[in-house]
């Protein structure tokens, strides 16, 4: 090893060592249970007593300052706004601001208030009284502007919960035995191409996260997918071919995803072991773990391609596990959207290394066993036709299995274009992340993705966000404004129900 490349690990440690000192930090803040995060964030549980000098009504919701206490304003998912101020939460519900234009929306778009079963704030005349909460999401759903105010432990995912002054009502909602973890998932990082030509230019390799690592380095747990060889020895193949789709990067490339906290990545893709072999790959996964990045869905056979990595948060317990649906797709072979494999074996086996194989029968049980250990399971699926507005069959199929193996929530990449999503017995199948660093800027849908914003009580989903990002000059994510972000969801939105049109 050179003295450069000793050096530069030695960085990396460091940065990697500074990580980890501030998300402990955090973590132990949620440690001390729902007091704890709710005095740091300045709320209170949520009780039935009103606040100071006023009467409670038999259903408690009483507006103490706009909102009650323990409580949450939640819309529908296709409202493009993550949150409001706190002196916009009375007007609302009670008709006082009748348009979310009014509240920043960037599209007009009329309020709408909903109640379910009695729970109707104090002062407020809600449009309709639904049953129960499986019909406020359905109702939200079909209302872009809808409205209502729930206790924060009756609310999952399924419908959106508004920030209040630029906090997170779940946040406040954990307990010693369920507490709140933030999960955050990018889709595809390729430094090579044209994104190396930049990095060399300016002699920065950490240039892609200069624009999303303060975010990114907020969350308990950071995941991407990292598509492409890492070497000091392979020469960039872009500097003899411009438009190879081979992907080579530097050691120095980790520095930047170091830097945007990002603590473990899939390999179980289609630039993991092809063109250049398993020493090339073993080794990106060498300097993927001597930067304190560790790499899953890929190893020296299959036991370890197979292998999840895994996490514990304050005794709440995660496994992603990773799965190449592109070149090591043994059960779909011919399908859409899977090339031929040329003349490399790609998928590990037990006796060689390469990726975890889409191989259904295996990655349902090894899914359904995770599911017996781990409170979340998160399967990050490497697969999909590209450059389409919605999933093939196969996909959806695929997907729909592992919610009923057991899975948490099902991640997807690879097409470099945005897909919609489905709740499948109430669990999200999210079916294209998108791009997050590459050079694809020839077309809107390329250049866009989105970085995935989940929340977690325990082992339940109780929200997820939407991030837009837009890939500038060939290397560098930045995050969207709220008019680029409704103009995004919009497509997101078209794609979701092009696919529950297409499979129900």
């Amino acid at each position: 090893m050179s003295s450069n490349q000793t050096d530069g690990l030695r960085q990396l440690q460091a940065m990697t060592d500074t990580l980890q000192r501030v998300r402990t930090n955090r973590r132990n803040m949620i440690r001390g249970g729902a007091a704890a995060t709710a005095s740091a964030l300045g709320a209170a549980p949520f009780t039935a007593e009103a606040a100071p000098g006023t009467t409670a009504p038999a259903n408690g919701l009483v507006l103490a300052q706009g909102l009650a206490p323990g409580a949450a304003l939640v819309s529908s998912l296709r409202l493009p706004m993550r949150g409001i101020g706190s002196s916009q939460t009375g007007p609302l519900l009670l008709g006082d601001i009748a348009n979310w234009y009014e509240v920043g929306c960037p599209i007009p778009l009329p309020v709408t208030v909903f109640a379910v079963d009695g729970l109707v704030p104090e002062g407020a005349s809600p449009a309709e009284m639904l049953a129960d909460y499986n019909a406020l999401v359905d109702r939200l759903d079909a209302t872009p502007g809808g409205l209502a105010m729930l206790p924060v432990e009756m609310i999952d995912s399924r419908v959106n919960t508004l920030d209040i002054d630029g906090l997170n009502p779940h946040l406040a909602s954990g307990t010693e035995t369920e507490p709140v973890v933030k999960v955050g998932v990018a889709g595809d990082i390729i430094f090579g191409r044209n994104g190396g030509n930049r990095q060399r230019t300016f002699g920065d390799y950490s240039l892609p996260m200069y624009q999303v690592k303060d975010f990114l380095s907020t969350f308990d747990v950071t995941v991407c997918n990292f598509e492409c060889f890492v070497s000091e020895t392979i020469e960039p193949p872009e500097i003899e071919d411009p438009g190879t789709l081979n992907f080579v990067t530097v050691p120095d490339s980790l520095q930047g995803m170091v830097m945007a906290g990002i603590d473990a990545v899939t390999m179980a893709n289609n630039h993991a072991f092809y063109p250049y072999g398993l020493e090339a790959m073993n080794d990106t996964i060498g300097y993927l773990n001597e930067a304190g990045i560790p790499p899953f869905g890929v190893g020296q056979n299959l036991d370890e391609a197979r292998a999840p990595w895994t996490i514990d948060i304050n005794g709440t317990s995660i496994a992603f596990y990773g799965i190449d649906g592109v070149t090591a797709n043994l059960d779909y072979p011919t399908s859409a959207g899977v090339p031929p494999k040329g003349n490399l074996e790609v998928a590990a086996t037990a006796s060689s290394g390469g990726t975890n194989p889409l191989m259904m029968d295996q990655n349902l049980a090894d899914i359904e066993r995770l599911a017996g250990e781990y409170d979340i399971v998160l399967p990050y699926f490497h697969m999909g036709e590209q450059y389409i507005w919605a999933p093939v069959d196969w996909v959806v199929d695929v997907s729909r299995r592992c919610i009923d193996a057991g899975a948490t929530a099902v991640l997807s990449s690879h097409p470099h274009a945005t897909m919609g999503m489905e709740f499948y017995n109430g669990k999200p199948i999210f079916y294209s992340i998108g791009n997050f660093v590459y050079d694809q800027m020839f077309s809107v849908e390329t250049r866009q993705g989105y970085f995935l914003d989940m929340t977690f009580r325990g082992s339940n989903l109780v929200s997820f966000k939407t991030h837009g990002v837009e890939i500038m000059d060939f290397v560098q994510p930045r995050f969207m404004s709220g008019r680029e972000q409704a103009a995004f969801m919009d497509r997101f939105w078209r794609s979701t129900d092009l696919t529950r049109l297409k499979f129900g």
